[in-house]
């Protein structure tokens, strides 16, 4: 059935998949989704691929199960895959070509294109994306529509998203051992993008941060176009080792304490004598209360760190200062108390916590900003049907 769709994310901490159902006019509707501890993964990377399988496998099992608890079958085929890691890199590409009439028409349009999508990847690399950010006529940059504008010489700038092509692979292999094609792997901080930000905020500018488990994706638009996208190999596990090596708990216990007490500033929450209660990890281990101060300097240090390394790459490429309309959080991360205030006063501009838009069937997700990724890959696959579905019938047409 085309207007079933299926996004699969097996990332550091879960494995989540999702089933939307197209509603008409662009919107979507989750109709099901199931979510696990992930195993056999660490930063974003499949270090067994059984372990993998083994949750990939109880996701689909709990979706099925929960249709039939509604009367209803469902079989899975395929799915879109949302990726994140270290490994993913955007690197910019240019092609170009000869005015031949004095004014740029389709022939040079096409050509430009062509060149870009043809040029090779580095070895070992998956292409995830290509975004077309603007043309050049003559060395007169910014332009969005060349067609008709006088010159000799024409360049497309363009942002290729690409990773290690045996990690996508390792990620399909878990998938199709339960008998789950992968149709399409793609960026998920752009995939979160799609989800939360709108028309608007893409031409003023605007800093997409994906907060996961082992890293940190990120997606910066400016006048309507992706300009730069990555992903930092800092995240939310980080903090939780930083907190187990701090105070000496167990990870189970670091990340209580991250959910439930700390803030990612030093504010209100962290005066000289309050205290946070450490429950004993078994029967034998008595409680006891460490400072909350001492709780949030930890983990402001860690994201400090995080925010400093963007800054610095968005002030290489001179995009720190055209965010206007502000920085977006989303992923597991972007739950943490106070980390919104954190994000503007390191980063410089005002910070929100972002949920998925255009997308119905999710009011009862209660961190709607981590499901920001899935739905956004979501809304690419049935985006992606109905282009297929318009050449089809255009297809059809012309040769009937």
């Amino acid at each position: 059935m085309n207007n079933i769709h299926a996004a699969l994310e097996i990332g550091t901490t879960r494995t989540i998949l999702a089933i939307g159902e197209s509603n008409g006019g662009g919107r979507l509707k989750v109709t099901c989704h199931a979510e696990i501890p992930s195993s056999g993964v660490r930063k974003s990377q499949i270090l067994d691929i059984s372990q993998a399988t083994q949750s990939i496998k109880s996701v689909l099992k709990e979706i099925q199960k929960r249709h039939d608890a509604e009367g209803s079958k469902i079989t899975i085929a395929n799915a879109v895959l949302a990726v994140s890691g270290q490994h993913i890199t955007a690197s910019h590409a240019e092609g170009s070509a000869v005015i031949e009439k004095d004014k740029v028409g389709d022939n040079e349009i096409e050509e430009v294109a062509s060149r870009i999508r043809e040029m090779p990847l580095p070895k070992g690399r998956e292409l995830l994306d290509i975004i077309d950010q603007d043309y050049e006529v003559d060395g007169y940059g910014g332009i969005i529509s060349p067609k008709g504008i006088a010159g000799r010489m024409l360049k497309l700038n363009s942002l290729q998203i690409h990773a290690d092509i045996h990690r996508i692979q390792d990620a399909k292999t878990a998938a199709e051992n339960v008998h789950l094609e992968i149709s399409e792997p793609l960026f998920a901080a752009t995939c979160a993008a799609d989800a939360v930000l709108d028309e608007r905020e893409r031409k003023d500018g605007v800093l997409l941060l994906d907060m996961g488990g082992g890293s940190t994706g990120y997606a910066a638009y400016c006048d309507g176009v992706l300009k730069d996208a990555g992903v930092i190999g800092v995240g939310g596990d980080h903090i939780t080792n930083d907190i187990a090596y701090a105070f000496q708990t167990t990870n189970a216990q670091a990340e209580k304490l991250k959910i439930e007490s700390a803030s990612a500033i030093l504010g209100q929450y962290s005066t000289e004598n309050s205290r946070v209660r450490i429950t004993g990890s078994s029967s034998l281990m008595e409680s006891r209360t460490i400072s909350r101060r001492a709780l949030d300097t930890v983990v402001n240090a860690r994201l400090k760190e995080l925010f400093s390394i963007l800054r610095e790459r968005f002030e290489e490429n001179d995009l720190i200062h055209r965010m206007h309309a502000g920085i977006v959080l989303v992923g597991g991360g972007a739950g943490m108390r106070e980390i919104d205030i954190l994000a503007r006063n390191e980063l410089g501009h005002e910070a929100r916590i972002g949920k998925p838009q255009n997308i119905d069937g999710i009011d009862d997700i209660q961190s709607p900003w981590a499901f920001s990724t899935i739905a956004g890959a979501l809304l690419y696959s049935l985006k992606a049907n109905e282009e297929k579905n318009i050449l089809q019938d255009i297809w059809g047409r012309f040769f009937k």
